[in-house]
This record gives C-alpha cells, structure tokens and sequence, in this order.
C-alpha cells in the first residue's frame, strides 16, 4: 500500500503516533505493553494508534503468542523513511527518555522478560 504524503503528515502530526514512530524507529520493535510504559498512555489510546498507523502502512505487525509485536514497515517509500529517519536524529533527548522507561530494571512488576 502506497503511503500518501497527506496521510503521512496527519500521522506524525498526533503527538503519540510522532512518538511511536520514533520509539519504533529507535528500539526496532515492540509489544503494545511496552508502548504504554514508555509513552505513558493507556493501553485502549496507543491500540488505537497503532491500528492508524498501521492502517496507513507505516507499521507490520507479528503475533508471538498473546503478543503482538509492532514495528516500521519494510514498505515504506524512501521519501518517508527519510523524513523519519531526520525526525529520529534529531528528537534523541526525547527517545531516550521514553526508552529508559524499557530498560528490565524500570519495567513494572507484571513485565514479561523480553529481550529489547
């Protein structure tokens, strides 16, 4: 599915999928569980979300279980992967705050062990 530049940029223009696509971007892939610790939202707005985003085509999916697993597509046109890879490089204060939230020790006690 061919992403236009409109639905791109009314993507990033909601802070929580901006932040999920640069979380995605950073840490490769993650579970909805991880979404939500690291974005502080709950789980029914960032399952929301993702379905927009993927939907759109910015995001696959991969179930393991229970879980499913969310990361960027590999179909996305090279213009937009440029856009976020610039948008990535330059929100690394931001990234990093919403990863350390993922790092085992931080991780709430419920977690489930998965390797980041």
């Amino acid at each position: 599915m061919e992403l236009q530049s409109l639905q791109f940029f009314k993507n990033l223009s909601d802070e929580t999928r901006f932040r999920i696509v640069v979380l995605l971007r950073e840490m490769g892939e993650l579970c909805v569980y991880h979404l939500c610790i690291a974005l502080e939202q709950p789980q029914t707005k960032i399952s929301r979300h993702l379905a927009m985003l993927k939907k759109s085509g910015l995001l696959q999916n991969r179930k393991e279980g229970k879980w499913v697993f969310y990361r960027l597509s590999s179909q996305i046109s090279p213009w937009v992967m440029q856009i976020i890879e610039s948008v990535w490089s330059n929100q690394h204060q931001l990234i990093d705050l919403m990863a350390k939230k993922l790092i085992p020790e931080n991780l709430p006690a419920r977690s489930v062990n998965f390797s980041l």
